[in-house]
């Protein structure tokens, strides 16, 4: 399973940010998974939209493999790690996103 603890040994790790263009905190992660995806060569970020209207279908369909937390997200975005279909796991929303990032050094928190 590719995970971003295999990213301090050199792996490749990957997150898909999932959310709708109108969302202030997708475009947030949008920008934050830039970040990572430019300063970071082994960590690969990939953006996937979907309409506003189909957003709650769209996220029933992507959490219901992920997991019993998974199930309970209901805001956008919606933030998945993992490379492949059998290694995704649900890191959460964009706070979530944000701090994973802090807490792996993958951006420096602001004073």
């Amino acid at each position: 399973m590719q995970s971003l603890n295999s990213f301090l040994f050199g792996e490749e790790t990957c997150f898909t940010i999932h959310g709708y263009p109108q969302c202030p905190y997708y475009q947030k992660a949008v920008q934050l998974g830039k970040h990572i995806d430019s300063n970071n060569k082994n960590i690969k970020v990939e953006n996937k939209e979907c309409n506003r209207e189909e957003w709650k279908e769209y996220l029933e369909k992507e959490t219901a493999c992920l997991g019993h937390k998974a199930r309970y997200h209901t805001t956008c975005p919606l933030v998945i790690e993992g490379c492949t279909d059998d290694a995704k796991s649900f890191v959460g929303g964009y706070a979530e996103f944000l701090n994973l990032s802090k807490k792996n050094k993958l951006v420096k928190p602001k004073n």
